[in-house]
């Protein structure tokens, strides 16, 4: 993971857990991080993979807010997290139906926080990853959704009518998603007036944001995924 910013700003941070009530009472498990300081920030929605809340989405979200974001974790788990895959398995298709329904809910919550903007985004890995494809090809009040390694041929067909630029980024060697399925996303997102930008990252797998990173590791996938989302961001 990158750890250290010289070109930008940094913020001293708060951080910790909380709970999002959605519009039908539904009690939303989170983690969210923030600039310890006043003002209003733009908003993101970090969106896990299929392991629940893991030490990745956390540090992400701290090294979001450092550099002046607002960010929320929905745990669309309930605080579960799988060790291994099929344990992950049993996860999503116990809790998966209702994982965008909580995505949504993060999303609009966050962005009409009054420590927000009004600009938000979603970033999501694997699982989150789709399900800010979901968000991207839905919401009309997203500025931005970036997808590491997620899911596509779900939205085949879709991504042409897409309401906010998205950012994907994939490893060259991940053993889900092959070459064929990314040159479509390319093909399709092409066909929109969209600012959107497909990635491929040389000798990548997934998990690249597993990495322990060095400031001097600049050309490690996990830094060169995080320099990407961040100039798409801004």
């Amino acid at each position: 993971m990158p750890v250290y910013q010289p070109q930008h700003v940094e913020y001293a941070i708060a951080n910790g857990r909380v709970t999002i009530v959605a519009d039908d009472g539904e009690q939303i498990p989170a983690y969210w991080s923030h600039p310890d300081i006043g003002g209003k920030f733009p908003a993101l929605a970090i969106l896990h993979d299929w392991w629940g809340i893991t030490a990745v989405e956390r540090r992400l979200a701290h090294l979001f807010a450092q550099l002046g974001y607002y960010v929320i974790v929905p745990d669309l788990f309930d605080g579960e997290v799988a060790r291994t895959p099929e344990e992950a398995y049993k996860l999503v298709e116990a809790k998966g139906a209702r994982s965008y329904s909580r995505v949504d809910t993060a999303l609009r919550v966050i962005e009409h926080h009054t420590r927000t903007d009004g600009n938000s985004a979603a970033v999501g890995l694997g699982m989150g990853g789709s399900l800010a494809y979901e968000a991207a090809v839905t919401r009309a009040d997203l500025e931005g959704a970036v997808a590491f390694y997620g899911f596509p041929q779900r939205y085949f067909g879709k991504f042409k009518a897409a309401k906010a630029p998205i950012l994907a980024i994939y490893g060259s060697n991940d053993p889900f998603i092959n070459a064929a399925s990314i040159n479509r996303l390319r093909r399709e997102l092409g066909e929109s007036p969209l600012p959107h930008e497909v990635v491929t990252l040389d000798g990548a797998a997934r998990d690249f944001f597993a990495e322990r990173l060095t400031p001097d590791d600049t050309q490690q996938p996990g830094s060169l995924a995080w320099q990407k989302t961040l100039t798409f961001l801004e």
